[in-house]
C-alpha cells in the first residue's frame, strides 16, 4: 500500500522542492474579472504580478471544484491507496471543505482519505505538505505520517513583510491584523500566521527597517532545521534576503520561492516572508 500525498497550488511549492516526492498540486483559480486562470497552471507568478499592477481591478480567488478532488482522489486510491491531503487553513480558504466533499462523495474510498488542516499558507503549509511526503516515503505509517505533519504544522512560524495592508482589506482575509489598519499609510506592516489566521505582527517604520526586523527574527531562530524566504515581484530582493540568511545559517536549507498568484492577491506585490521550521 503507498500513501500519496495531495496539497493545494497556495503550498507555493517549487518544481524542485517536488522532485522525487509523491505529492499531487490541486490548483485554486485567480479571476481577472469574468477571466478565470488555474493557479500555476494557465498563468505564472511573473504574469500574474504584472497583470496585477496593470489591473484597475482587484483580482478574485476561488477554491478548487469538488470534482477537481474528487478526481483526483479517485485516482490515487485505485489500487486501495491511502491519501494524505494537505491544505491552506481552513481560515483563510473554502479549500479543505471542498476537500471534504468529495471524500464524502467517494464512499468506498473515503476511510482512506485523510485531511488534514495545515492551518497555514504558501511556505508554511509547503513545510507541512513536505514533511509528509519525506515521512510517506520513508514507508512510514498513516498514523506517523500524520504525526509527522503535525509536528511540523506546531513547529513553523511564518511572518512577511506585506508593504500594504490594501490587499489583505479589499480581499477580506485581513483577519486579527484589521487592527493595524488606523495607521496603514504611517508604518509599513508585517503580519503572521497565527492559528490559522492573519495576525499582526509589529509596526515598523520604514521598509528597510521592516526587513531588517525580519531578518533579525530569523536569527533568533538558531535551532531552525530549515528556512523558506518567500517574495512576490520582488524577487531580486528575495534572493538577496535568502543569501543574507544562507550566510547566517550554512548549514540549514534554505530555500527561496515565489510566492503564487493566489497569495498575491491578498498580500500583494511587495510581499517578503520567512517559513522558519524549528527542530523538534
Amino acid at each position: 500500500m503507498t500513501i500519496h500525498i495531495v496539497t493545494d497550488s497556495t503550498s507555493d511549492l517549487t518544481p524542485e522542492l517536488l522532485e522525487g516526492l509523491d505529492i499531487t498540486v490541486v490548483p485554486l483559480s485567480v479571476y481577472f474579472g469574468d477571466e478565470e486562470f488555474l493557479d500555476r497552471v494557465d498563468i505564472d507568478a511573473p504574469g500574474f504580478y504584472k497583470r496585477l499592477v496593470e489591473s484597475k481591478h482587484l483580482p478574485r480567488t476561488s477554491q478548487p471544484s469538488v470534482e477537481a478532488f474528487t478526481d483526483v482522489y479517485r485516482r490515487l486510491t485505485a489500487n486501495g491507496d491511502e491519501v494524505v491531503s494537505v491544505h491552506i487553513s481552513s481560515n483563510l480558504s473554502g479549500t479543505l471543505n471542498s476537500a471534504h466533499n468529495a471524500r464524502q462523495a467517494l464512499e468506498d474510498a473515503a476511510d482512506r482519505i485523510h485531511l488534514f488542516d495545515g492551518q497555514s499558507v504558501s511556505i508554511g503549509l509547503g513545510a507541512v505538505a513536505l514533511a509528509a511526503a519525506r515521512a510517506a516515503n520513508e514507508g512510514k505509517s498513516i498514523d506517523e505520517v500524520l504525526a509527522e505533519a503535525e509536528s511540523v504544522r506546531k513547529r513553523t512560524r511564518v511572518v512577511a513583510l506585506v508593504g500594504t495592508l490594501e490587499y489583505l482589506q479589499r480581499g477580506g482575509r485581513i483577519g486579527r491584523a484589521q487592527s493595524m489598519l488606523g495607521s496603514m499609510l504611517r508604518i509599513k506592516p508585517t503580519v503572521q500566521i497565527e492559528n490559522g489566521e492573519v495576525a499582526p505582527f509589529e509596526r515598523v517604520r520604514t521598509y528597510k527597517r521592516a526587513v531588517e526586523r525580519l531578518f533579525q527574527l530569523v536569527e533568533e531562530h538558531r535551532n531552525a532545521e530549515a528556512i523558506y524566504v518567500g517574495s512576490a515581484a520582488n524577487d531580486d530582493e528575495g534572493a538577496e534576503f535568502a543569501e543574507r540568511v544562507r550566510a547566517s545559517f550554512p548549514d540549514l536549507p534554505v530555500e527561496q520561492i515565489t510566492l503564487g498568484p493566489v497569495l498575491g492577491v491578498y498580500l500583494g506585490p511587495e510581499a517578503l516572508g520567512v517559513g522558519i521550521v524549528d527542530k523538534p
